[in-house]
């Protein structure tokens, strides 16, 4: 069976060769590689037309810069295998990544492996040292279990460390000129399909890096992040509304403010001493207060607290009632900045959510 895989490229040179060294020495060899360089500017096409001269699987595709879906979609138009497969370029996998995961589909109609954690030297990161994503149980999940735990953040949108079946992406592409552009694919292609195999290999090595897209913040980045969170939540409303229950779409919610917060903080550089510490706080002063909308429950750790209102910036999250408005204002102790939000039952839409210095 024929396996696609797509190696989009954007100005990763440093690390392009461990990339596609990766690639092209998979244990499986029944593979058509495409790479496509996306208007690359620090000499990564060299690369890539060097490594396509050297091997026949290679299709190399130059175009104008159109960002990662971009890539990704001219990728998918072009793709002819069973199966298709992504690697990220400042990525690498295992040699057997294609051949574990053929041999686990089976009747299944996406295959996941383990995601690891290495730092700009190919080294394991701490964190990846003792664990690996996803952390759910390995084993076969059918169609709503699946879509289950990729709600609840069990399994990842991701697409990277997955095989799929290449029907599925008959009449799903990747939003172009945004980031988080996995999220609505991933809901969509669970949807479709009849089960989900997840292996307990490490398989794909995922690349933490400063400068990358993935860990920097921007406004733009943030309305990114609420688009998708919108466009997921309003899928899941249309298609899923008997698969997903309501507190584990609240839940879901819940998430993504905490997220927001915590990249404001990071965007406006707030230090740790303008957070006020839970133990400060009094829990029935900011319960239920007549006409305030505000609630407090079971917060913990780092918290942010301002007008009767606390948000939770930790690894739990505060329980809010009634769902309606409830975020007027977070600011930072020093009341240099504000965060202004729409909390409700429905989705967090673009431009609900705004930063403005006070």
């Amino acid at each position: 069976m024929l396996f696609s895989l797509i190696v989009p490229v954007y100005n990763v040179a440093p690390y392009l060769r461990e990339a596609l060294d990766s690639v092209v020495n998979q244990t499986y060899k029944d593979l058509e590689i495409f790479i496509v360089d996306d208007g690359s500017t620090d000499g990564s096409a060299s690369i890539c037309e060097e490594y396509a001269a050297s091997d026949y699987r290679i299709e190399l595709v130059h175009q104008p810069n159109k960002g990662l879906s971009g890539a990704r979609n001219t990728g998918l138009r072009i793709a002819t295998g069973d199966f298709v497969s992504f690697v990220d370029s400042d990525d690498s996998v295992s040699p057997v990544f294609v051949e574990s995961l053929v041999n686990a589909i089976v009747s299944s109609s996406i295959a996941i492996c383990r995601l690891s954690s290495i730092d700009t030297s190919g080294n394991m990161s701490g964190v990846a040292a003792t664990s690996v994503f996803p952390t759910i149980k390995a084993g076969v999940f059918e169609r709503e279990d699946a879509l289950r735990a990729l709600v609840d953040e069990r399994m990842s949108v991701n697409v990277c460390n997955k095989l799929f079946r290449r029907e599925l992406w008959s009449d799903i592409r990747f939003l172009e000129g945004h980031v988080y552009e996995d999220a609505l694919p991933e809901f969509k292609l669970f949807d479709k399909s009849e089960r989900v195999v997840l292996l307990d290999e490490a398989l794909y090595n995922y690349r933490q890096r400063t400068d990358s897209i993935a860990s920097s913040v921007s406004m733009d980045k943030i309305n990114d992040c609420i688009l998708a969170h919108y466009s997921v939540s309003e899928f899941i409303k249309s298609s899923l509304s008997s698969v997903i229950p309501e507190p584990l779409f609240l839940k879901k919610h819940q998430r993504l403010l905490s997220f927001l917060i915590v990249s404001y903080i990071k965007l406006v550089k707030i230090s740790s001493k303008d957070i006020t510490l839970e133990r400060e706080l009094r829990t029935n002063d900011y319960k239920g207060q007549e006409g305030s909308g505000d609630g407090y429950s079971g917060a913990k750790g780092k918290v942010i607290f301002l007008r009767n209102q606390t948000v939770s910036v930790g690894n739990e999250y505060i329980s809010f009632y009634p769902l309606k408005d409830i975020i007027q204002s977070v600011r930072s102790a020093q009341n240099d900045y504000c965060i202004y939000a729409q909390y409700l039952r429905v989705p967090l839409q673009p431009g609900n959510i705004k930063l403005f210095r006070l």
